[in-house]
């Protein structure tokens, strides 16, 4: 969950698939086939917390969207693995000019979406252009804001010609922003229509969305017949699914359960890595949170290790930027937990008598966050008005309308630190100096120049206490024995259901 403005922006609320336990397992993929029999008429159902708004991947906001399409039943140029590494998807190859400012994409001759069309270059000079457009409706317009022209020498060549140097392009590609539609397509939104290895069937609204395998995908068929999205909000729920196995792979965001499956011969429990970012941002446009004083009091009076031991498990950062990621430098030296040092500041900014403020928070995480917070702020003279909301109002009050003091949500998306520089966005750093350091790092025309940049766009951010983030969350699913090949890693914006596989008992 990348959370953006909302012409431009991917919001998580929560790891939509995160799931229980651990048995100290790395991360990168489910546990490998047992080497029985594979069932190729399998249907697996994976138990989610976030339904999206909408199937529309060029209309609809949130991460949800794209992590059960991306990949799946849509396809970009490119595609990034587990790990963040860039591969050809419907393009089999392509070449950046020395300048970078010009990249050529040689498009695959057999892809074909699911109506049967073939996939021509003239789709993803459409689909492109209509993202780049002045008038673009699609949110993640602002990840190829460096485009300024799509075309098609011949029908199986794409050139993207940019403005300048965007050493974050062939990334954005992969995500939402660069999902190829046929041209002229409508009804996406009731009927997606792509060309990964999975058809969209049926969405049942508030309970399930079915995807089934397209057996004349060009590449690798998928290894199950059908895949079920079954929603389930409530973490009683979500775990009486698992254990009795009306879910195979089960998304359980209470901690406290996992020792249950631990050792339990019926199920696999596997952790991995994330970008998933609980963050808690300050509206800098409210009265008190103008002062930095009170949000480095506000940062300095949480303890994040508390809060880690609270829920169970995660790791504490200093900045937005998760250890995956090539510029990720430890700050977390910065605001650490003083309760006395806090006090000292409030009191500073004229607040020594107490400050009241309201914190907003989605109602799908655990109430134990948005309950420790308070406390911990309560400890140091600040009194919170809790409120947590569903979703949909989150994004409408918070997000769209900037009505708020505080708020937690989980920033999931990768790679999303320039973002924060973007006019209109519910919080972020306004400053001169950040978006230079943004766009130096977006345009270097090295790797090390532009982590360079970055770092220090990092160090700005946390130094001028934009947020405070309280903690990187983990990858947690179990799934019941004999389904293998799930993904792991990052799998809040795209769950990989390509190598998922049941082997027949």
């Amino acid at each position: 969950m990348r959370i953006r403005s909302f012409a431009v922006v991917a919001v998580v609320a929560g790891l939509a698939l995160s799931a229980c336990g651990s048995d100290g397992g790395g991360g990168g993929g489910g546990p490998a086939s047992t080497g029985g029999r594979a069932n190729p008429d399998a249907t697996v159902t994976i138990g989610a917390v976030l339904e999206p708004t909408g199937l529309d991947i060029t209309r609809t906001s949130g991460v949800a969207v794209g992590q059960i399409l991306l990949g799946n039943v849509y396809e970009g140029l490119v595609k990034r693995d587990q790990k963040g590494v860039v591969s050809p998807a419907l393009a089999t190859s392509y070449r950046i000019s020395p300048d970078g400012r010009t990249y050529t994409f040689t498009l695959a001759d057999n892809a074909a979406f699911h109506d049967g069309a073939p996939v021509r270059a003239a789709d993803v000079v459409s689909s492109l252009t209509q993202v780049i457009a002045p008038n673009s409706t699609n949110p993640h317009a602002s990840d190829l804001a460096s485009i300024s022209a799509v075309s098609s020498p011949d029908p199986r060549t794409v050139v993207l010609t940019l403005t300048e140097r965007d050493s974050g392009l062939l990334f954005n590609l992969t995500g939402p922003a660069g999902a190829i539609v046929r041209q002229g397509a409508t009804g996406l939104d009731g009927r997606p229509d792509g060309t990964g290895p999975f058809r969209f069937d049926s969405w049942r609204r508030g309970d399930s969305i079915t995807l089934v395998r397209n057996d004349a995908y060009r590449g690798p068929k998928a290894k199950v017949a059908r895949v079920v999205f079954r929603y389930l909000t409530d973490p009683n729920a979500q775990n009486n699914a698992v254990r009795t196995g009306q879910v195979d792979i089960g998304a359980i965001s209470d901690y406290d359960l996992v020792d249950t499956y631990r050792g339990n011969p019926k199920f696999t429990v596997a952790e991995g890595t994330t970008t998933d970012k609980f963050t808690l941002a300050f509206n800098q446009d409210r009265g008190p949170l103008a002062d930095v004083r009170v949000r480095h009091a506000i940062r300095q009076g949480i303890d994040k290790d508390g809060l880690i031991k609270v829920l169970g498990a995660g790791t504490r950062i200093g900045s937005p930027v998760p250890p995956l990621d090539p510029w990720y430098s430890d700050l977390t030296s910065i605001d650490r937990y003083d309760p006395a040092s806090a006090r000292r500041l409030l009191a500073q900014a004229g607040h020594g008598g107490g400050l009241r403020l309201g914190l907003t928070i989605p109602n799908i995480y655990p109430p134990s966050i948005g309950d420790y917070v308070t406390s911990q702020l309560r400890e140091i003279g600040i009194t919170i008005d809790l409120r947590r909301v569903e979703f949909p109002a989150w994004l409408t009050d918070v997000y769209t309308k900037h009505d708020y003091d505080l708020s937690i949500v989980d920033h999931a998306e990768a790679r999303d630190l320039a973002f924060y520089v973007k006019p209109g966005y519910y919080f972020g750093d306004r400053s001169p100096q950040a978006r230079d350091l943004a766009k130096a790092g977006a345009t270097a025309a090295s790797d090390a120049d532009r982590d360079t940049a970055l770092r220090a766009l990092a160090r700005r951010y946390s130094e001028d206490a934009i947020a405070d983030w309280l903690l990187l969350a983990k990858v947690r699913q179990v799934a019941r024995v004999g389904v293998t090949g799930y993904p792991t890693d990052n799998i809040s914006a795209i769950y990989d259901l390509s190598k998922i596989e049941v082997v027949k008992s």
